[in-house]
């Protein structure tokens, strides 16, 4: 014997195996979208990111669907799947709780935007796409500037695009917004294309704005930047560390290394980059007179003592003179430092014929560093990141990549096992030392 369902029972069945599937579909879309945003964070070459750039459309897509019931739990997993494999490295140095708060509670928070898909009925998606896309913007640069969220390096789009030159050349005219108003309006544009003329449009649309990525590249690699000064970045691990003092036999290693990496024939006007490792007091004529018999200039790291504390600071001594010509204090202070106490300055000299400046490390971080390298040709940056895991050194080299676009200046960083690396005054990476051991780069 067979039984059948009333026709509204049956109707009801579909209607909630149906909704089912659509929840199944969204939670793939939403995980799908992060987790590319996240992957590509996390690649070594600029073609493994042009993904990212099309990655939002699913995003778009869920804000014109979803049901406005579910909008923020499809929010949360594509926040989660985006930042949370993204800021693991929280953990090595921050409190449980401070780790919990700026990634899960960060994803958390950043959830509510999808909340916009409510206001479909009376705005329609023309407008909700657009206001979503500017309050996202609007949430990326107050926290970049918002005591507690500045220090939490929270990604941000960019960072899943920052390999493409010409995305970064063109985050120079307005900084970390810029880059990610860039992703969302690739996504907005391929999911207004599926929702106007479905799955062929779409696919043309993502193929067109990943072309305008790569001819975008090409440009950018073939602008005029200023004359990088002849230089070396060297990158050697030391037993000091950043908050102790190098010891003899790193400073004697170091200036091994610089001897090698010279050779018998360069400029006298070449400038040295030692990684961050804090030159001791004591050894420091020692460096000076290195400088002075090789002609050559040498920017290193080093501390200063005061009544007030400990002052982190990069210096930079002239080769002709044997001389410090300039000092930079470290501003920003990493949040698992022990040792320093902040201190602002902004110092540009004449070397050669160029005007050159030098910061530390955790300072090319933050927005705020573009005022201070703006007018300087090239700034030279001690940097270590050996706490702190991989992808938060691609963070950092992105962030030192887009604020020499900003500023218009060339970086030159010398890191303890990465990122060492060159950086034209347009943001392009001319060179990248491909490895964590001890090298060096030079120009």
């Amino acid at each position: 014997m067979r039984f059948h369902l009333p026709g509204f029972a049956a109707r009801a069945q579909r209607r909630h195996d149906d909704d089912r599937a659509g929840q199944a579909r969204e939670c793939t879309l939403a995980i799908a979208s992060g987790g590319a945003l996240a992957a590509t964070a996390f690649t070594q070459h600029w073609a493994l990111q042009l993904p990212a750039v099309v990655a939002m459309a699913a995003a778009f897509w869920l804000l014109r669907t979803v049901p406005a019931r579910r909008a923020y739990s499809v929010g949360v997993l594509f926040t989660l799947a985006w930042l949370v494999p993204t800021t693991y490295w929280y953990y090595n140095f921050m409190s449980l709780g401070a780790a919990l708060g700026a990634s899960i509670g960060w994803a958390l928070l950043m959830a509510n935007l999808f909340h916009l898909a409510a206001l479909r009925e009376k705005l329609g998606t023309r407008l909700v796409w657009p206001l979503f896309a500017l309050v996202w913007l609007a949430l990326t640069w107050l926290r970049l500037r918002m005591p507690v969220t500045e220090d939490w390096w929270l990604p941000h789009l960019g960072y899943s695009v920052w390999r493409n030159s010409g995305l970064v050349w063109l985050g120079g005219f307005g900084g970390e917004t810029v880059l990610e108003a860039v992703v969302l309006a690739g996504g907005m544009a391929v999911a207004a294309a599926f929702a106007r003329r479905g799955p062929r449009a779409a696919l043309a649309a993502g193929a067109a704005v990943i072309a305008s990525v790569i001819g975008l590249n090409a440009i950018s690699q073939s602008l005029p930047a200023k004359p990088i000064p002849p230089v070396i970045a060297l990158q050697a691990m030391t037993e000091g560390g950043v908050d102790a003092p190098a010891t003899g036999q790193d400073v004697s290693d170091l200036i091994d290394m610089t001897r090698e990496a010279l050779g018998g024939d360069y400029p006298r006007s070449t400038t040295v980059v030692w990684p961050e490792n804090s030159i001791p007091e004591s050894a420091q004529r020692r460096v000076a007179d290195v400088a002075a018999e090789l002609r050559v200039n040498i920017a290193y790291h080093t501390t200063e003592h005061d009544v007030e504390g400990v002052y982190k600071k990069t210096v930079i001594v002239d080769g002709s003179t044997g001389q410090a010509v300039l000092a930079n204090y470290k501003q920003h202070l990493a949040p698992d430092e022990e040792l320093g106490v902040s201190r602002a300055s902004r110092s540009i000299v004449e070397l050669g014929d160029r005007r050159v400046t030098a910061y530390i490390c955790y300072d090319m971080h933050y927005p705020d560093v573009v005022g201070r390298l703006s007018g300087s040709d090239v700034a030279y940056v001690p940097l270590n990141d050996a706490a702190y895991g991989y992808v938060q050194k691609q963070f950092h080299a992105a962030d030192i990549a887009l604020h020499a676009a900003q500023a218009d200046t060339a970086v030159v960083v010398a890191s303890t096992n990465g990122p060492t690396m060159i950086v034209n005054s347009n943001g392009v990476v001319t060179q990248f030392l491909n490895t964590s051991d001890a090298g060096h780069l030079r120009n």
